[in-house]
């Protein structure tokens, strides 16, 4: 099982304009102006009937440390099933050595979480719960999507104030105060009083503040209703947890622990996927047969696999002067998979792996004016790859693997996906389009 991390999505979000010129070591030709030479003088050939096959692979993790979005909520997809996003972050002092003052009581103590604006799924208000972390988290460390993350205590998040709302598009009303959308989850006043009355030295920095308050763990409540889910700016700093409290000199006292680029965090995601993936529940199942449908999702979700089982036969049929000029990959998605409520994504991206199963970017992803698109036509329903430059490298036996992958983009601060059709897929009796429905590879060559 391949373990890909963030770092090995990003290596492949740079698309370069242009087309490339594919020879291998063979021979040597350009395809600048192809499209207006004869076909007849250059002998180009053309075929979309290469053998495809794929798997629907589910992710074992994502490395989803230092992220600048979170996800949170719980969110029912009619397509992949239940998703459940949420994450742990480390709070930091606004400001060192406070002095809460004489005889400090709280008033109320919340999360004030700031929209990013994404929306997945259908909105509605959920119960969020808030535990506290038994291990701080640390910068340079990395954590995963599937991390388990150890808790001490009792959940914090106050049940008078449950459900949560959950919408970047809703005005809060909290008393006679109209607030701008955010997510507020207040927690207990038992739990601000134990701030407050920490000794002075826990305050003294940021690193005596992590000694001694971990962290919080803030999750969708398993068992609670599906909600949709929202994403959450983790590092600017408008997210913090903020108290209210009132002393001896002040009536109305306030300190924020906020949540910014300096805080240690990782994204959280578990999936219980409906059919055709449901199988993927099960530990010891980790890839179902694509050939009619596949599967694509964010959130350390699923990815598909593609292979070329006939491809050293089929090179074993060209002429040695061969000389591939294109090799571009459709992905067709049936239309009635593709529901303006959970929209999928606008792009998609295609990994490789190396001898020992490192994620790796392919040729394509890294050449210079090399268009590789991978962005979701509309007009022809279809992702489009061009992955001249490693079918190339395929046929030459230069390239490291006889696989690629197709991965969500936004893979670690998403919950989106698609149902792909598979090479096998056949158009309904009666289907009168012009559309192709099946997954294939379109390859133009001359010899």
């Amino acid at each position: 099982m391949i373990k890909f991390t963030a770092g090995h999505y990003a290596t492949v979000v740079a698309v370069f304009m242009g087309i490339a010129v594919l020879t291998g070591c063979k021979k040597p030709d350009t395809d600048i102006g192809i499209e207006y030479a004869q076909d007849d003088l250059l002998n180009v050939n053309h075929t979309d009937t290469l053998a495809l096959q794929f798997h629907t692979v589910r992710e074992d993790s994502l490395e989803t440390s230092h992220l600048s979005t979170a996800v949170l909520g719980q969110m029912e997809h009619p397509f992949f099933g239940t998703h459940r996003a949420g994450f742990s972050v480390q709070l930091r002092l606004n400001a060192p050595d406070i002095d809460f003052g004489s005889n400090a009581t709280i008033d109320s103590v919340y999360l004030t979480l700031n929209y990013t604006g994404d929306v997945y799924g259908q909105l509605s208000p959920q119960h969020i719960v808030v535990t506290e972390l038994a291990d701080s988290l640390t910068l340079d460390s990395s954590y995963f999507s599937n991390q388990p993350f150890e808790t001490v205590n009792l959940p914090l998040e106050d049940p008078l104030f449950q459900p949560v709302v959950l919408n970047p598009s809703e005005t809060l009303y909290i008393g006679a105060d109209t607030i701008a959308p955010e997510v507020r989850v207040y927690l207990q006043n038992e739990f601000g009083q134990r701030l407050l009355d920490a000794e002075s030295a826990v305050y003294e920095s940021n690193q005596a503040w992590s000694e001694y308050f971990k962290g919080l763990l803030v999750m969708p409540d398993p068992n609670g209703p599906s909600g949709g889910a929202v994403g959450i700016d983790v590092v600017t700093g408008i997210s913090r947890m903020r108290l209210h409290y009132h002393n001896d000199t002040d009536s109305a006292a306030v300190f924020d622990f906020g949540i910014n680029a300096l805080s240690p965090r990782n994204n959280l995601f578990s999936h219980q996927w409906s059919p055709p993936f449901q199988a993927l529940d099960e530990p010891s199942i980790l890839a179902l047969d694509g050939s009619q449908k596949a599967g694509v999702f964010s959130g350390a979700g699923l990815k598909t696999r593609v292979e070329f089982p006939n491809l050293l036969a089929w090179e074993a049929e060209r002429s040695p002067n061969r000389a591939v000029h294109k090799a571009e990959l459709w992905l067709p998605v049936d239309p009635q998979y593709n529901d303006s409520r959970y929209p999928i994504p606008t792009q998609l991206f295609i990994l490789s792996e190396n001898e020992e199963g490192t994620p790796i970017s392919t040729p394509d992803q890294t050449s210079i004016g090399l268009n590789i698109n991978g962005n979701y036509d509309a007009a022809n329903q279809a992702y489009r790859f061009n992955i001249s430059q490693t079918f190339q490298q395929m046929l030459n036996g230069s390239f490291p693997s006889d696989r690629l992958y197709v991965v969500a983009s936004r893979a670690g601060i998403s919950l989106q996906g698609v149902v792909l059709n598979g090479p096998e897929m056949q158009n309904e009796p009666g289907d009168t389009t012009s559309l192709k429905p099946n997954a294939r590879i379109l390859v133009t060559w001359s010899e």
